[in-house]
């Protein structure tokens, strides 16, 4: 660095550059800045940054990306580095195809943060800690897919946080708000709890497939073959009719005149099976028969107000299956599961989940290229498989306070820059990284305000006064 440059730069190959700045005058990681290169000034982005000493002064040293169109590669030395403008940078991600309008961004305040649709072609994880705003987040992207692309959306909602997707709070702009109406047409919210108002949210015993029927039932293939093996031949020699509903199922189990076939109504009855309360009637219509014979521009299945976890499970099963076995049709949806950890977990617990964990990892690896992308919200990386999470090309970091999480997500993300990964734990309320194909670049977000009512809320805390 001169003496006559507060900052400079220099680079080899004209793509990565490396700088020395001064401590009160740098740039900041993820930040932006202006290269004044021989060939005419190119931005870009600062990726690392650490404190250094030379000739007894503490100096700023780091690299980052070129990301403004420039002449073509060109090595260069001693440039001048300088904060970029605020201009130059919001011209820069106006350029974006399919923008989602999501926020701002943290280092330049009205900068609109604008996210790629077309990147949600690939499977991504939301990740924030409880308090980091992470559900307030997912809706406000959820929103902005509702508003922009046609891709549909089935939202798992273990908390019935998104059930007002469908309309917009009061005190939004007359004009935004009827344009929202015109996209949120056709989306349908599915409550666990009948309010007669539509469909509730129900399943079918025949939607969970053989593996999931069976599952519910606690039967091993090995272990338990003979009324494993039972189940499998009734089930698949007797008409689907016949089995509408866990009723009628038990039942022909029980007059069917084979002990080993009564073994197995004995036994879903003894785990109180026939008595989940996500089970459809005859007359009544199935989550996976609404979404093939309605289609829908969106389903919110809201699982909140079922009373037993296993039922919430058998919910995500039930779907998984059935995505997964009309695959073929190749009809492009995005699945967003919030609070993933709970029918997804790195360690299941019984044979439901260990399923439900099986069918997840197989569309995390095979499913894009059959048109199902996948948006997991979870509150730590450590509560999903490994194999499920290193199939994901996006990720959306939220407030992280665990240095271990965060070290965890720069090693299993590694197109996320890990000095802006480590940021995560400074974050405040709303704040993010996002990085992989939905960002031209890693951006660090403020998100923006919600148009639709959050659905599910923390307790008052007036007790504290």
């Amino acid at each position: 660095m001169t003496a006559a440059s507060a900052s400079s730069a220099w680079s080899v190959d004209g793509h990565v550059f490396h700088y020395r700045a001064q401590v009160e005058s740098g740039p900041r990681v993820g930040g932006f800045v202006s290269v004044a290169t021989p060939a005419g000034s190119v931005l870009g982005q600062v990726l690392s940054q650490d404190v250094i000493e030379e000739g007894g002064t503490r100096l700023l040293a780091g690299e980052g990306r070129l990301v403004g169109r420039g002449p073509g590669p060109i090595a260069f030395d001693d440039a001048a580095l300088t904060t970029a403008s605020t201009d130059a940078v919001a011209t820069l991600l106006a350029a974006t195809s399919s923008p989602l309008q999501v926020g701002t961004l943290t280092s330049l305040d009205g900068v609109t943060a604008a996210l790629d649709a077309r990147g949600f072609n690939r499977h991504t994880f939301l990740c924030g800690q409880s308090g980091s705003g992470k559900t307030y987040s997912l809706g406000v992207l959820l929103e902005q897919l509702v508003l922009h692309p046609r891709l549909p959306l089935l939202i798992l909602d273990p908390n019935g946080d998104h059930v007002h997707l469908g309309r917009t709070h009061d005190g939004v702009d007359p004009d935004t708000a009827a344009a929202y109406a015109a996209a949120a047409e056709g989306i349908r919210v599915l409550r666990a709890t009948d309010h007669g108002d539509g469909d509730p949210l129900r399943i079918r015993w025949t939607d969970l497939g053989i593996a999931g029927s069976a599952a519910t039932l606690q039967l091993d293939p090995i272990a338990d073959r003979d009324e494993y093996n039972a189940l499998l031949h009734i089930v698949s020699d007797r008409p689907a009719e016949t089995f509408g509903t866990v009723a009628r199922a038990f039942e022909v189990l029980g007059q069917s005149g084979d002990p080993v076939l009564d073994a197995v109504r004995k036994r879903g009855e003894n785990l109180q099976v026939d008595r989940m309360a996500a089970w459809a009637s005859q007359a009544g219509r199935s989550l996976h028969e609404i979404w093939i014979e309605d289609r829908p521009r969106a389903i919110v299945a809201d699982s909140s107000g079922f009373e037993e976890r296993r039922e919430r499970i058998a919910v995500a099963v039930a779907v998984l299956q059935q995505l997964w076995a009309r695959r073929k049709e190749r009809r492009a949806l995005l699945l967003v599961v919030d609070e993933a950890h709970d029918v997804c977990p790195a360690d299941p617990s019984d044979e439901l989940q260990e399923l439900a964990v099986e069918l997840f990892t197989r569309i995390a690896g095979e499913g894009r290229k059959y048109g199902i992308h996948l948006l997991l919200a979870s509150q730590r990386p450590d509560k999903l498989p490994d194999n499920v999470l290193t199939q994901c090309d996006n990720l959306l970091l939220m407030r992280v306070n665990s240095a271990a999480d965060r070290a965890a997500l720069a090693q299993r993300f590694g197109f996320a820059p890990p000095h802006l990964v480590e940021l995560a734990g400074t974050f405040g309320l709303g704040q993010s990284l996002v990085a992989g194909k939905v960002a031209p670049m890693p951006l660090l977000v403020q998100t923006g305000t919600r148009l639709t009512p959050e659905g599910g809320a923390d307790v008052p805390t007036d007790w504290a006064g």
